[in-house]
């Protein structure tokens, strides 16, 4: 079963206001209403704000050249691998 935003962001409470509870009242506690290409595109917009907001975004990077073939090769790998690397990605980010 698929959990609600509130597992995963602030629990909203009768009354808030705000982008999480427009999205709720939108789409669902799960975004049910919303297909997985519409959730996609929400997920590269939250990462690409994440990623312009990051002190790190600005610098040059030993490691960019390997970045690079990484964005190169990402076709190699299927739905469920994408899937599984955004989410390790995802828990390595929150983890720092």
């Amino acid at each position: 079963m698929t959990k609600p935003i509130g597992y995963f962001c602030s629990n909203t409470m009768p009354g808030d206001t705000g982008l999480l509870v427009d999205m709720q009242q939108s789409w669902g506690s799960t975004f049910e209403a919303l297909n997985n290409a519409q959730r996609l595109w929400m997920v590269q917009l939250i990462a690409l704000n994440l990623f312009q907001n990051d002190p790190d975004s600005r610098l040059d990077s030993p490691r960019d050249a390997e970045l690079d073939e990484v964005k190169e090769r990402l076709n190699e790998l299927s739905r469920s691998d994408l899937l599984g690397l955004l989410e390790a990605l995802v828990n390595q980010i929150k983890g720092n």
